[in-house]
């Protein structure tokens, strides 16, 4: 938990730190507001139109160098954080390897932007009015100068604060350690617990089954000639035809024969035969109804029942 409050803490300090872009646009503002400037002694002829190309030249290229070199920087700071999140030694020797080159990048940038504003004081010495605006072009990149030194001194301020990190990291290396083992093993646990009660609820399904099957019996009812186009009764004979028990359960009626003590077939034709043939004395045909004696031995032979009507 400390970590974490660490982390969000750095990640605060980081995002409250120096806006580039605005401070970019600020200095782009500027070198613009000083472009108008040029543009109005020209005008006024302060300044011959050969000299005032190479000015607005060598303005654009101090712009365009401050833009790179705070470019440069902002990568600095990125790659920078990037090592909050990251513990590979390999990966780290990259980055500050990369961050190396880019220093040495602004240092030659920096150099560029001060023989620019060499060239910039030739100009001051010929013309005063172009004094004013190499003036303001000096303070910004001393401006822009001042602030890669703070950006510099903030990212040995966060190194020093990743450095922290780690120690504290490695620190608490063991506890993080035991408490992953502990979940681990807890884990395991689960699943061992999970295991049986999968097992548990495929017994209740195959009981469910089991239950289903021997609880529930079908009736088929029918005369002779419904029964022989149904494929359950033979042609030739009152005998039932081999596998039988699948169509006569999709023409029969479902019931719970522990709950049944007379079977009919819901009309007033007489009942010629059961099938198939069971213990006599468990059953008595009376009519157009089946009066059943001794449940046990007359649903023991099968559960399905073929009563033929007259």
């Amino acid at each position: 938990m400390r970590m974490l409050v660490l982390l969000f803490t750095i990640l605060i300090f980081c995002f409250s730190c120096n806006p580039y872009q605005s401070k970019m646009d600020e200095l782009k503002a500027s070198n613009d507001s000083l472009k108008l400037q040029l543009n109005v002694m020209e005008d006024d002829g302060g300044i011959l139109r050969g000299d005032y190309a190479d000015a607005i030249n060598t303005l654009n290229s101090i712009d365009d160098s401050i833009a790179t070199i705070l470019d440069r920087d902002k990568q600095i700071k990125e790659l920078d954080e990037s090592l909050n999140n990251e513990k590979s030694s390999s990966y780290k020797e990259e980055v500050l390897a990369k961050i190396s080159e880019l220093k040495k990048a602004n240092e030659q940038s920096k150099t560029q932007v001060k023989q620019l504003e060499a060239a910039l004081q030739k100009y001051k010495n010929e013309n005063l009015s172009l004094k004013r605006m190499i003036d303001q072009a000096e303070e910004r990149v001393t401006a822009v100068e001042e602030e890669i030194s703070g950006n510099l001194n903030l990212i040995g301020e966060m190194k020093a604060t990743i450095n922290r990190l780690e120690r504290e990291f490695k620190s608490n290396q063991s506890e993080l350690a035991l408490a992953y083992n502990d979940m681990k093993e807890k884990n395991e646990k689960l699943s061992e617990v999970n295991d049986k009660l999968k097992v548990s609820i495929e017994d209740l399904k195959n009981k469910d089954e089991f239950i289903n099957k021997e609880t529930w019996a079908y009736i088929c009812c029918g005369n002779k000639r419904f029964l022989r186009q149904k494929n359950i009764l033979s042609d030739n004979s009152m005998k039932l035809v081999k596998g039988f028990q699948t169509n006569a359960q999709q023409v029969g009626t479902r019931v719970n024969y522990f709950k049944r003590e007379v079977l009919d077939c819901n009309s007033d034709e007489k009942i010629i035969a059961l099938l198939p043939e069971r213990d006599a004395s468990s059953y008595k045909i009376s009519g157009n109804k089946v009066l059943i004696e001794n449940p046990a031995l007359f649903w023991k032979t099968d559960k399905i029942v073929v009563l033929v009507k007259n």
